[in-house]
């Protein structure tokens, strides 16, 4: 019941009673014992109750709607604004009242700065002119281009789809994609151009006979001009075409796709250079564009500016063919050039070489001056080598310290030779580098085309050969290949493996050789030197040692050897307390730390002192650790050994050299001692032990042969004599009967 509806029976009620007392003037006791007038106050006083309550329950249940059509709206708003699409509500005031995350974010601005605006402000004028025209008369579903700009300069321009509320006087504005709705477009010419002006290439149009009709704004921002700057005029002025590095110019090719009825691809190399100079590198293809019969109405060019992808392209092909230090071709692109020789000389029957070219002694720089100055060296040597050579031969360096020459249709090999004389001659000699001037020399292996190999890789291989031969020779210089190279590598290869397999079964053994005093032949040390039994033979360490270049390796031998030698030497020790033992070391032993370890823990577990050892490192070995020789040798003398330098004969080492390097004895070598009887010879060896006893270290002859040499060693003061004269290399049984006998003597 209504509430209306409540107040007309109540007022009716009290009507009645009304009409009932001033019928009567009776009293009001009588008055309401009136069974008619107790009906109708009785009846009116639960209908307005009744009322009262449907009333309240009806009032509660309009809450109740109102606040669900609330949290509705609510819903609906939050769902509207935290849309990714671009879509905005609007008044007919062109004041803003909602927006969605997708458009704030593209225009980069909150809700809250964005509804601070007028859509005429964030609107371009045309899209504002557009928009108010159809505020004026609203159709539903109509699509208009609109451009929004923030204030710093975001946009978004696209079709807009808009819609109007009946009775509100609010719109909605949603972004369309483009290509589902087409046919909504005002014209199809204006969402051509929106087409053609959003995507990120250049476009340009031309009609049947080239001339341009249309270019996009990539395009003109290429070309540097605005298409009605050049409308109707040819292409292949507008944009003239040409090969990159060449300057060859490309044909139209708006008239060749037209004329083929196809769409045709530029070569990789097309370029051009607008009107203001500027070059450009593209790469683009070109369509005919057909009406709706079918027939061709012009041709349509679509390009990328591929300027820097093709610079970076053409940076990173370099650096992939080409040494980084010092320019010059590297491996790959020698070995295509190569290819190449080897076709060309065999089309026009003339020979080339291939020469292997080594730094000498590179290491030795590097670690006495720095890696930088060894980097500096190697440009400054790339320089001399390529100045050295002609335009058409190729200088590569293959990493390191090594370089390869290509020296194409050369006449023969005196003509080689002579070549290679004048490359070496300009290149090795003195450097100076950061201040400091510095020797170079190289080695050289040639190999020549067809006579050496008819392949770049068994020319590479056979000139690397030759280089190795040049190089062990100790002289540098050059090394023409020859088949007794392949031999050697072969022998020496099976040797080291035969060596390894040795190795592991324990077939190499210690000899002793007897050190005595010169003056009195008393034994005061003893020499370990490596013997290997091969089946039935003994072979000496001169033959094998030098061959083993597996660090590994050699440290493993040289370990076993040792643990043998300390092991019988312990016990001649204890029994000839002022007995020394002195063992060889290759200087790759020497440079590793595990080597003094193990020697060290060698030594102590048979009760030994480091002090009762001597090590021996050649002269010439020596020679190669350069400035990390002190560093090194300090290691060894700290730990309590002595150090002689062995094989001396001063052509590796000089008199300031010696006076630096921290040792305690010299033995000269065995070669020194040849004509010991003739006056030029014995003055030289007198020099040696004068220097000796100058710079206050002990003197070991080796190679005493005969008693003669001994007995003007001795008169010339050497303290120490070696040699098969004194003493030949024993094993451990017969070198400690050799001992007990010598005591016995004593």
């Amino acid at each position: 019941m209504k509430p209306s509806a409540l107040q007309s029976i109540v007022c009716l009620c009290f009507s009645v009673i009304g009409w009932q007392g001033s019928a009567a003037t009776q009293s009001p006791a009588s008055f309401l014992a009136n069974p008619m007038v107790f009906a109708l106050v009785t009846g009116g006083v639960f209908a307005l109750m009744a009322g009262l309550v449907v009333w309240g329950l009806n009032r509660k249940q309009g809450v109740i709607r109102s606040n669900k059509h609330h949290e509705a709206h609510h819903f609906y708003l939050e769902a509207f604004q935290a849309s990714d699409g671009y879509q905005f509500v609007f008044s007919s005031d062109a004041s803003l009242v909602s927006m969605s995350d997708g458009l704030t974010k593209a225009l980069n601005k909150s809700h809250t700065e964005l509804f601070a605006y007028n859509l005429h402000e964030l609107l371009e004028p045309d899209s504002w002119a557009r928009l108010a025209a159809w505020l004026e008369q609203p159709k539903a579903g109509q699509v208009v281009k609109l451009t929004l700009v923030s204030a710093l300069s975001e946009r978004v321009t696209g079709l807009f789809e808009l819609q109007s509320s009946d009775h509100r006087n609010l719109h909605l504005a949603r972004y369309l994609p483009l290509s589902p709705h087409l046919g909504q477009a005002d014209t199809d010419s204006e969402l051509l151009a929106v087409t053609l002006s959003s995507i990120g290439d250049g476009v340009i149009c031309c009609d049947v006979d080239s001339r341009v009709i249309f270019m996009n704004p990539v395009a003109e921002a290429v070309l540097a001009l605005l298409t009605e700057e050049v409308k109707g005029q040819p292409i292949s002025e507008v944009m003239p075409l040409y090969h990159e590095g060449s300057d060859r110019p490309i044909e139209d090719q708006m008239a060749v796709c037209m004329r083929s009825q196809q769409t045709v691809s530029l070569p990789d190399s097309t370029c051009f250079r607008n009107h203001l100079g500027l070059e450009f590198a593209i790469d683009d293809s070109c369509s005919p564009v057909y009406n709706n019969a079918g027939k061709v109405i012009g041709a349509v060019m679509i390009f990328q500016d591929v300027t820097e992808s093709r610079a970076l392209k053409r940076k990173m092909n370099h650096l992939a063919h080409h040494d980084a230090l010092t320019g010059l071709p590297n491996r790959l692109l020698l070995q295509d050039r190569l290819i190449q020789a080897c076709k060309r000389a065999l089309r026009n029957r003339h020979q080339f070489a291939v020469v292997f070219m080594d730094l000498n002694k590179f290491k030795k720089i590097n670690d006495s001056l720095g890696h930088d100055f060894g980097d500096l060296l190697l440009k400054q040597i790339a320089l001399r080598l390529t100045d050295a050579i002609r335009a058409c031969d190729t200088v590569s360096r293959m990493g390191g310290d090594e370089f390869v020459l290509l020296l194409d249709a050369i006449e023969d090999k005196r003509h080689v030779g002579s070549v290679i004389k004048k490359v070496l001659d300009r290149v090795c000699g003195q450097y100076e580098i950061k201040g400091v001037e510095v020797q170079a020399t190289l080695s050289a292996g040639v190999a020549l085309y067809p006579d050496d190999g008819d392949n770049a890789e068994v020319l590479m291989k056979r000139a690397d050969s030759a280089m190795y031969r040049a190089k062990k020779s100790g002289k540098g210089g050059m090394q023409f290949y020859c088949a007794q190279l392949d031999d050697e590598v072969e022998q020496n290869q099976a040797l080291e493996q035969a060596i390894l397999e040795a190795i592991s079964q324990d077939q190499f053994v210690p000899h002793f050789q007897p050190i005595v005093n010169a003056t009195d032949g008393r034994i005061v040390k003893l020499e370990m030197l490596a013997r290997w039994h091969k089946e039935d033979d003994l072979v000496e360490a001169s033959r094998f040692i030098a061959e083993i270049s597996d660090v590994k390796a050699l440290m493993s031998l040289q370990v076993k050897l040792w643990e043998q030698a300390l092991s019988h030497f312990a016990r001649w020790q204890s029994q000839h307390p002022k007995l020394r033992l002195s063992l060889n070391l290759a200087v790759k032993t020497l440079q590793q730390e595990e080597a003094l370890s193990a020697l060290t823990h060698s030594i102590s577990g048979h009760g030994l002192q480091p002090q009762h050892i001597e090590l021996e490192v050649t002269e010439k070995q020596l020679s190669v650790l350069g400035g990390e020789l002190n560093s090194v040798v300090d290691a060894w003398r700290e730990a309590g050994f002595t150090l002689a330098i062995d094989d001396f004969d001063a052509s590796h080492t000089s008199i300031g050299q010696l006076h630096a390097f921290n040792f305690d004895g010299l033995k000269l070598d065995p070669g020194l001692l040849n004509g010991l009887t003739e006056e030029e010879v014995a003055g030289v060896v007198s020099s040696v032990l004068t220097l000796a006893n100058n710079l206050g270290v002990v003197c070991c002859a080796e190679g005493v042969e005969a008693p003669e040499q001994a007995r003007l060693l001795t008169k010339m003061g050497c303290p120490l004599l070696q040699g098969y004269h004194l003493g030949e290399p024993l094993s451990a049984k017969e070198i400690e009967i050799h001992l007990a006998r010598h005591l016995e003597s004593q």
